[in-house]
């Protein structure tokens, strides 16, 4: 994304490149890190799409729609990953692993050692984020294409979902009232 403010064609290629079938798993899923491919990172390639095609829009006047529409679809298959696979309960609460500031801890967070599961905070954060940045996409689509209107309103959706979702208290949810702080759920097999 930093070589995207020097040479916008670069960025588009690299974002095109992780999104290629070389990278892109069936699945939807984009690959973590060379250690481990499976495990996964904040999902970001939706905001740096949204972010280059602007880019490139305030520079030239207008933005690569063939483009932004090629990612847009790839992307879909990425967030679909994410909600079939890192949502486990199907309650809009996100697992993850390496998903925040607070990457080393004392266990891995994607394989725990009693048992059970993390809902995180930090990765249903990311979630909200690759929500609106899917509808941000979406929104800039369908003034060319109608049939992305109905797309601007599934991902509003996902946000209000995975934003109830998480400011709930109590031990369903993630925001405690008395600290004031969104806490990440440990759900134990019992």
């Amino acid at each position: 994304l930093a070589l995207t403010l020097v040479d916008p064609d670069f960025g588009k290629d690299q974002l095109d490149l992780m999104l290629r079938s070389t990278y892109l798993h069936p699945s939807g899923q984009l690959p973590a890190y060379e250690w481990n491919f499976g495990d996964v990172n904040p999902p970001v390639h939706a905001w740096a799409t949204i972010f280059t095609y602007r880019l490139e829009k305030a520079r030239r006047g207008q933005g690569d729609l063939d483009w932004l529409e090629r990612q847009f679809q790839k992307l879909l298959l990425n967030f679909t990953w994410w909600v079939n696979r890192k949502d486990a309960e199907g309650n809009n609460l996100f697992q993850g692993g390496f998903l925040g500031l607070d990457n080393i801890g004392p266990f891995d967070r994607s394989n725990l050692p009693f048992g059970g599961r993390l809902e995180q905070a930090d990765g249903t954060a990311w979630m909200a984020l690759f929500s609106q940045n899917m509808a941000e996409l979406a929104i800039e689509i369908a003034p060319h294409d109608r049939t992305y209107e109905d797309m601007v309103v599934k991902f509003v959706e996902h946000f209000y979902y995975i934003a109830r979702a998480m400011n709930r208290s109590g031990p369903d949810g993630m925001w405690d009232e008395e600290d004031g702080f969104y806490y990440d759920l440990l759900r134990l097999p019992d």
